[in-house]
């Protein structure tokens, strides 16, 4: 047996922690009705069951404004495919996929930022 199917066995243990939902947006050229280009989003993933993990406990900078800031680990099923600019919605509130998700036979993780003013 390969470290593969292993890994593809413990799927079903990961995705059992899964406690949240999330939905993936994506930019997408169209051709407006008349005739010019515009891009919307769409979604292209909903109601995907997810869990978080935060790193970082500081997210506010004081300025001008106070600035929300700070990143966190989605956890989902490799089978979705996310990318780089998609934006993460998860029990309400947004995030931006910030690089090329980690996939892994059992899981992926997908960095995200959170931005915002207080």
């Amino acid at each position: 047996m390969n470290i593969r199917n292993i890994m593809a066995k413990a799927t079903a243990a990961v995705e059992f922690m899964y406690d949240k939902t999330a939905t993936i947006e994506r930019s997408e050229d169209y051709v407006k009705p008349g005739g010019a280009d515009g891009t919307r989003w769409v979604t292209v993933h909903a109601d995907i069951p997810c869990r978080l993990s935060s790193s970082t406990l500081n997210n506010a900078v004081q300025g001008d404004a106070i600035v929300i800031q700070y990143d966190v680990k989605l956890f989902l099923s490799s089978d979705f495919k996310v990318l780089a600019g998609d934006v993460v919605t998860v029990d309400g509130m947004k995030y931006e996929s910030a690089k090329e998700p980690f996939v892994y036979v059992s899981h992926q993780e997908v960095l995200l930022l959170r931005k915002g003013y207080a």
